[in-house]
């Protein structure tokens, strides 16, 4: 299964090039006909409800597209082993943009085929994670592929309860995946961040993560998941998410170093990080203005999955093919900006002055659309073409 295909074209080399490129496309247009529905009022008609569409496909359509380009790259550099290339990628593919396709269907369609897309692609890429890092016994990294495993079953559990019409049962596995995958970029982040920036500044500076904080924010990030998801204890949320801003300022700061802020591709992660943190915030609140429990879920999603997202495909798309990190795209400034301002916008606005939320919702999503849009333009030839130095990869 994993056998390289030497003889494949470059799309198809490594799993990042071909689900980069169709996260990013995919995006741009799922983001495009949302804007159509809810601010220029345009009637939609798919398989699921409108609100559980958008929902459903930007974690399990768009995140996981990231998510999966991500983790096919990078457990070729956590085991030394090969992951997908040439047709069993195609195939992975092709699983998840049928399914993608099939969510666009009208709704006295069957769902059934898109269900079987969905749970074929989540299981065939844990598989082909889960495959090389057995090989090779390297089970400290069961603290990604176990996430890997959680979104597949919330994947099941969400398209169980669409075919039963139990929508509660739909937005808790919709936020459970959130949660998951924010997760995921945390744990991601905190192996990957202090080494890109140790690296990447320019000048000789040492960070390290504290144990006691990689405990706490593992405890605390499990309770908090659980509780706010099937207890629903808004108080007891409150409290641990106070503890997890406190938790994850002081990871943050310890990863600081006024370098970020002359290399776009490492101060995007950290912007992708704080807003994360503003999650944990105003979740703090909830209990007394529901209004900051939505803006709470758009800092993780626009904020810390959007920006973070964007930020790894910017630079594992022009690292893993061979381009100097030092001299990154000239536009990368302005994608990052309108990503962050989506972010920023989508989250913020609408708690200080609520009446043009349509307005605000509107403008987060020009600026979503540009981002990624950007990210197509700029990026097509880097993930389409051979690499310049002849390698393969």
């Amino acid at each position: 299964m994993d056998k390289p295909q030497h003889d494949s074209p470059a799309l198809l080399q490594t799993g990042f090039r071909i689900f980069f490129l169709g996260a990013a496309v995919y995006t741009v247009m799922a983001m495009s006909v949302w804007m159509a529905f809810y601010v220029l009022g345009v009637q939609m008609n798919t398989v699921m409800p409108p609100a559980i569409w958008h929902g459903h496909e930007m974690i399990f359509g768009f995140t996981m597209a990231v998510v999966a380009g991500f983790l096919l790259t990078a457990v070729i550099n956590w085991t030394g082993l090969p992951t997908l290339s040439g047709m069993p990628l195609l195939i992975l593919f092709l699983l998840w943009l049928s399914g993608r396709v099939l969510a666009f269907l009208p709704r006295p369609f069957p769902i059934w085929p898109m269900t079987l897309s969905d749970t074929l692609f989540l299981l065939y890429l844990s598989v082909a994670v889960i495959r090389p890092i057995a090989a090779v016994k390297q089970w400290k990294q069961s603290a990604v592929f176990s996430k890997l495993i959680l979104v597949l079953l919330a994947g099941l559990i969400f398209h169980m309860a669409l075919s039963r019409f139990y929508t509660d049962v739909e937005q808790k596995t919709l936020l459970f995946a959130v949660y998951v995958i924010t997760s995921l970029i945390m744990t991601i982040g905190r192996r990957v961040m202090p080494f890109f920036i140790e690296r990447g500044v320019g000048y000789p500076v040492t960070l390290k993560n504290n144990v006691m904080l990689d405990r706490a924010s593992l405890i605390l990030l499990t309770a908090f998941t659980v509780i706010d998801v099937f207890l629903k204890w808004p108080l007891v949320v409150s409290v641990i998410c106070a503890l997890l801003v406190i938790v994850h300022t002081l990871r943050l700061s310890g990863w600081y170093t006024q370098g970020i802020w002359k290399k776009p591709l490492l101060w995007v992660l950290f912007a992708g990080y704080v807003f994360i943190i503003c999650g944990f915030f105003l979740k703090i609140f909830e209990p007394w203005d529901h209004q900051c429990g939505d803006s709470a879920l758009h800092a993780f999603t626009a904020g810390g999955i959007g920006i973070f997202t964007l930020g790894m495909m910017a630079r594992v798309s022009w690292g893993h093919t061979g381009r100097n990190l030092a001299e990154p795209p000239r536009v990368l400034p302005l994608m990052f900006a309108c990503i962050i301002l989506s972010a920023f916008i989508r989250t913020f606005p609408p708690l200080l002055n609520g009446s043009p939320y349509v307005l605000w919702i509107g403008i987060s999503q020009v600026l979503w659309i540009a981002a990624f849009s950007l990210f197509v333009i700029f990026y097509f030839r880097v993930l389409t073409s051979p690499r310049p130095d002849g390698k393969r990869g």
